[in-house]
């Protein structure tokens, strides 16, 4: 069986979602064929620089107008559709097919709009006519990823069904297995033994985190924490940004310990009691899966700012925008038991932990009913 999933580097998220369903399946069935493709590397190297540079740029510098292309395109989107039609006439079409024509996939799976509106033209044109999957990687609906040629929607919770009507999403296509993590993020180690493992001690702590790009003032949280003397353990990681890394190391605390880019976020869950974070789509999945109460600080114009106001509007987490807000919001959670067990409930409610397993297992499924298809059909003609 062959699937094929299509990404696009903007963050880490996307590829992220892609490969963690992609190595579940093969370690399932290692003779199946998977392939992950970063669209727009596929497309053109350059052309992949120039535009997730144009990206990071845009939100770093031009937050506000990001912000209203964004906002303005929740309600009159065309924007993805029209770029899509353009870059599929003069690079992508023509690379597509012999693509899909060599692999033969029996399921098309993508993690990020561009490509599902990409492949939506073709199986418009009648270009192509394999299973096509989407899987939200944010807790939001955003137009750019509605296409009617999509087969099925993969959504991060049952809490979205109440939009299907305002997007004309039809109910047969939406599953709501949640946004896919590493089955890691569902293990619960002796906390003592991983404090020792960490060299920390165990006692109230706050992770600190601003995604695997190490975006987020950082620097400006921790400055608050430590003007205001805030009595709690404090877990840095910083990602990619080897220079704000540095700079935590040149100025160490005895309260505070750094970590860079690492593969052990699940751990460093176990031994903390809530997260200050910008609020990426992974972050908040494993952050639910942990059942780690999220305190949002900053945050990324357009999805992330849907991301708040699901954290918001689930009671599973705060925002603190100010210092004195942020201190109110860690002594809270530390001193207010019953709220805190409040917050931990509702991440219980929601959290989705079989997520991977059950896409997987879901793709595969797609897979044998295409195969059958196919099957059927052969033995008609003959």
């Amino acid at each position: 069986m062959n699937i094929l999933f299509f990404t696009v580097s903007a963050g880490e998220g996307h590829n992220q979602v892609a490969k963690t369903v992609a190595d579940h399946i093969k370690n399932l069935h290692s003779d199946h064929n998977i392939e992950i493709i970063d669209t727009f590397n596929y497309m053109h190297r350059h052309l992949h620089k120039m535009i997730i540079e144009t990206y990071m740029k845009s939100i770093k510098y031009m937050p506000a107008l990001y912000r209203f292309i964004y906002n303005r395109s929740e309600y009159t989107d065309s924007s993805i559709s029209d770029v899509s039609e353009f870059l599929n006439q003069i690079l992508l079409s023509r690379k597509l097919s012999k693509l899909l024509a060599d692999f033969e996939p029996d399921v098309i799976v993508c993690t990020h709009p561009f490509p599902a509106e990409a492949l939506s033209v073709m199986k418009r044109k009648g270009k192509i006519n394999i299973p096509l999957v989407t899987i939200l990687t944010d807790y939001t609906i955003h137009p750019s990823w509605i296409n009617k040629e999509v087969d099925y929607y993969i959504f991060p919770s049952e809490t979205f069904a109440y939009q299907f009507q305002y997007w004309e999403i039809p109910k047969e296509k939406a599953k709501f297995f949640g946004i896919p993590v590493d089955q890691k993020f569902n293990h619960e180690p002796h906390r003592d033994a991983l404090c020792s493992k960490l060299g920390i001690k165990n006692t109230f702590t706050a992770l600190i985190m601003g995604g695997g790009l190490g975006l987020g003032n950082i620097t400006e949280t921790l400055n608050y924490l430590f003007t205001y003397n805030v009595h709690i353990q404090l877990l840095v990681v910083t990602g990619k940004n080897e220079e704000l890394y540095q700079y935590l190391l040149k100025n160490s605390r005895p309260n505070l310990k750094a970590f860079g880019y690492v593969n052990n976020i699940d751990e460093l869950m176990s031994v903390s009691d809530l997260i200050i974070t910008k609020p990426g789509g992974i972050t908040v999945t494993e952050s639910l899966n942990k059942e780690l109460p999220i305190i949002v600080t900053s945050k990324l114009p357009g999805q992330e700012e849907r991301n708040t106001e699901f954290i918001l509007n689930n009671g599973i987490g705060m925002v603190a925008n100010s210092p004195n807000s942020l201190i109110s919001c860690i002594n809270l959670l530390k001193e207010d038991e019953e709220k805190y067990n409040i917050f931990k409930q509702n991440m219980a409610r929601l959290k989705k932990p079989n997520a991977t397993k059950d896409i997987a297992q879901f793709l595969l499924s797609l897979c044998v009913e295409e195969n059958n298809n196919l099957n059927a059909k052969e033995s008609s003609l003959t």
